[in-house]
Order: structure tokens, then C-alpha cells, then sequence
């Protein structure tokens, strides 16, 4: 997998050949400022095309190598992928979308703006030679743009299975995937599931987790550090990404949810016996995404702020990954927060729904927030805090 799907959900192929207008979506006039024309490509053209590509790939791979990258390491990163953005950018604006497959390869995993993603996927489809490449940037965009992707082609893990993100007119989907000859999207999910490659076993923790004041309610030593089976591993995966999907929908609304106070008792009862019976399952003893999913409901415990505290506690010493590291900065500003202190990351944001603004809640120390959330590989504040407000 290239480093430029390090931040896309699993991805399906698809395609599809006519467009339906949706509101929310970029218009035809804003499309043709973004994607020229489509021109063709020179041999010596795409040598270079590709060759900047390889190059940028290659900066990222290293720095992203090392899961203690330095302060100085994220801040290129985020530079670098600044970069290969706005090249991405001015070659669409330049040669449209292509007709070589590897560049349009090389396109597609590059672009992020959802609003540039409609854009390539309506310039694919008149090109006509990739339409599953422009299935996939639609989609893509318009979970983006609009919360309901059209065809399907965008799969989040559940657990140790494939799920397709919301879609628009569900019913029509395989009628709209038959038009271009796909299997029925089912089909395609058990497909995609059964290529998915085994999960690895966990590599142990580096060192024995300390059984600290602050989780003697909670756990024991000996839970903390016992290895996990792997049978134990794959039921609270399952688990995880099922009071997960009941978490996201109370939180965002969706119909036949449950209400949110109640799902976040039984979430916070379920990490509760985990810690009870598995300490905390941490990516070095369990599953990356068991460690994720597992994180989220202890962001959500605000109710129990005790649990918060322990989690906290067990992240500090059992952080393993980028992601971890992460999480521990989301759950450290969510612990201070929640007892009255500034936060140290800016992750909890206020909303001026006026002014159209975001901004953290109380922060410590903002003249050296940037660089402790490069520590631990966050983007700059700014950068969070108009994602934010696009995304709202």
C-alpha cells in the first residue's frame, strides 16, 4: 500500500458512468477552475510526473519511518504533504485528469480536498478510462460534502469485517454498480473481506505496565500484563466496534439511535470489565484498531471521569504507535478539561456558530502549542481548527 493511502479508510473498487446532481457538491463552473481540460502526456512528461511522485513518497516513508518521530520530523511531514498537495493541485489545473493509468494512480491517492476529489471524479468519468477511479474519488468526496457516498465503494473496518460508509438510496445501489457490469456490493464486501490478509499477532509490551493509585479500582497487575489470546484479541474487537457503532450514531444523530447518555453508561461499563478482566488493550497487546476503537469510548466516558483518569494513565505507559500517541494527546486535554484545568494540545474546540469559528477551550501555554502537538505528530493548530469548521 502506498504511503498515500496512510490516512483513507479501505477502499473498493467501483465505477459508474452518469452523474447525478447532489446540493452540497462543487458546480460545473467551480469544477472547470480546479480541472483543465484533459491533454495528453508526453513520454519524458510522465517520467517526470511519476519520478516527483516516487519522490515525495519516498520523504514521507522515511519520515513516518520512526513511531518517536521528532518534532522537526512531523513539522516536515506536514510541510511535505502541503507540498505534494498543491502539486497535485497544479497538475490538474494544468493537464487535467489523465489518461495514463499510473498517473491517475498517482493523482487519486494524493488528493484529500473533498472538494478537488468531485472535481478529478467528474473529469474521470468524461475521460472515460478509469470510471472505478472516479467511483472512488465521488464517493469519497461525498461522504466529504455530504455524509452518503453513491456507490459504495468506500469500506470501513468493523470490527474484523468491511462495511460500507452510509449511501445514498441504498436500495439502487447494485442496480447502479449492475449498469457497469460490478457484482452486487454484498458480494464485492465479501470479496474485499476475504483478501483482507490475517490480523498479526501483538508484539508484547516493551516493558511491565505499573499498576498506579489512580487504576487500583479498576484493574490489576497481573491484567495489565498478562498476554491476551488471540481468541480474547478477535471477541473484543468485535466487541469494540460495536459499541463504537452504537457510539457514532447516538453522537451523530441517526435515526433509531439510542440516546447518548445511555449508550455512554454501557460503553463505560463495558471498558470497565475489560479492565477487570484484560487491562487496558493496548496496540502492543491486542489489535491497532481494538486500541482505537477501545480509546474513542474512553473519550466519550466524561460521566466516569475516574475510568478517563486510569485510561489515561495505562495510554502514558503503553503508547506504542502514531496513533497512540494521538490518542494519548485527545485524552489528556479531555482529562484536564473535565477537571477544570487548561488543556495542553487544543484537541477540545468551542464553536461560534455567528462567526463561523472554532477555537480551542482553554488552553496552556498557546505560543507552544504547535510544538507539542508536532511531538506527537498532530498538524498545526490552525491547520485542526479550519478542518474543523469545513467539516461543520
Amino acid at each position: 500500500m502506498r504511503v498515500w493511502l496512510l490516512t483513507v479508510t479501505v477502499v473498493l473498487a467501483s465505477n459508474t458512468l452518469a452523474q447525478v446532481a447532489t446540493p452540497g457538491t462543487p458546480d460545473a463552473a467551480t469544477c472547470s477552475q480546479i480541472v483543465a481540460p484533459t491533454r495528453p502526456l508526453s513520454p519524458a512528461l510522465k517520467t517526470t510526473l511519476l519520478g516527483t511522485f516516487t519522490a515525495y513518497e519516498g520523504n514521507l516513508v522515511r519520515l513516518l519511518s520512526s513511531p518517536k518521530a521528532s518534532t522537526v520530523d512531523q513539522q516536515k511531514v506536514t510541510a511535505t504533504r502541503r507540498e505534494v498537495e498543491g502539486y497535485t493541485t497544479r497538475l490538474l489545473q494544468t493537464i487535467g485528469w489523465p489518461y495514463d493509468p499510473d498517473v491517475q494512480r498517482a493523482l487519486e491517492v494524493t488528493l484529500n480536498d473533498p472538494v478537488h476529489l468531485w472535481c478529478a471524479g467528474q473529469a474521470a468519468l468524461k475521460v472515460g478510462t478509469a470510471p472505478e477511479t472516479a467511483a472512488r474519488m465521488i464517493d469519497r468526496a461525498l461522504l466529504n460534502l455530504t455524509g452518503v457516498q453513491r456507490y459504495g465503494t468506500v469500506l470501513f473496518t468493523v470490527g474484523r469485517h468491511l462495511k460500507p460508509g452510509d449511501l445514498e438510496d441504498p436500495t439502487g445501489v447494485d442496480a447502479r454498480r449492475a449498469g457497469l457490469g460490478l457484482p452486487p456490493l454484498a458480494q464485492a464486501v465479501a470479496a474485499a473481506e476475504a483478501a483482507l490478509p490475517p490480523r498479526p499477532a501483538p508484539p508484547g509490551l516493551s516493558r511491565p505496565v505499573v499498576l498506579r493509585e489512580v487504576c487500583r479500582p479498576f484493574t490489576t497487575e497481573r491484567a495489565l500484563n498478562m498476554p491476551l489470546t488471540p481468541e480474547r484479541i478477535d471477541s473484543l474487537i468485535d466487541e469494540a466496534a460495536a459499541w463504537v457503532e452504537q457510539d457514532q450514531a447516538s453522537r451523530l444523530g441517526r435515526s433509531g439511535a439510542r440516546d447518548m447518555d445511555a449508550v455512554d453508561a454501557d460503553t463505560t461499563a463495558w471498558l470497565k470489565a475489560v479492565l477487570r478482566e484484560s487491562g487496558w488493550p493496548s496496540a502492543n497487546r491486542s489489535d491497532v484498531t481494538l486500541a482505537s476503537d477501545a480509546w474513542l469510548l474512553a473519550q466519550h466516558a466524561d460521566r466516569t471521569p475516574t475510568v478517563q483518569a486510569c485510561v489515561l494513565d495505562l495510554i502514558t505507559q503503553q503508547r506504542s504507535t502514531p496513533q497512540e500517541a494521538q490518542n494519548y494527546a485527545y485524552l489528556t486535554d479531555r482529562v484536564r478539561i473535565g477537571s477544570g484545568r487548561a488543556q495542553v494540545y487544543g484537541t477540545q474546540v468551542q464553536y461560534d456558530s455567528v462567526q463561523n469559528r472554532a477555537s480551542p477551550s482553554r488552553l496552556e501555554d498557546p505560543a507552544g502549542v504547535d510544538q507539542r502537538r508536532a511531538a506527537v505528530g498532530l498538524e498545526p493548530l490552525a491547520d485542526y481548527l479550519k478542518r474543523f469548521e469545513h467539516r461543520r
